[in-house]
């Protein structure tokens, strides 16, 4: 059992980032299982938000989540709410265009899972 670096994106009509933990958290129940280990931001201890962080998107941001990415399963993920120039270009992306009250989250950290090892097998084609 151990842990992975993962990260989640919630885009919709949010009241707040609880809500998108919520949806997200609910989704992945529903797809990978109420299992403490399934992978997914459902095994995390909830979330905080980070207020100082680079410009979503770039090479710095992706470095700075990178270098945030601590703790051990189970631990508070982080999150950013993305807004400005960078919402408005997400919404026309995913079709929200012209569409009021869409909020855009972002979280990461670490899913707890079962570690998994696979096994190759070579076959002599002259046997």
């Amino acid at each position: 059992m151990g842990a992975f670096d993962r990260t989640d994106f919630a885009l919709g009509r949010f009241k707040s980032a609880k809500e998108a933990y919520d949806k997200l958290v609910e989704e992945a129940e529903y797809e990978y299982g109420h299992d403490g280990y399934n992978g997914t931001i459902s095994t995390s201890g909830g979330f905080k938000m980070v207020k100082e962080h680079p410009r979503y998107g770039t090479k710095k941001f992706w470095k700075f989540v990178d270098n945030t990415m601590d703790g051990t399963k189970w631990d508070l993920w982080n999150c950013i709410e993305i807004k400005g120039a960078v919402l408005k270009a997400i919404k026309e992306k995913e079709g929200y265009k012209g569409k009021r009250n869409i909020k855009a989250f972002f979280f990461w950290g670490l899913a707890a899972s079962w570690v998994r090892y696979t096994f190759v097998v070579y076959a002599n084609k002259n046997t």
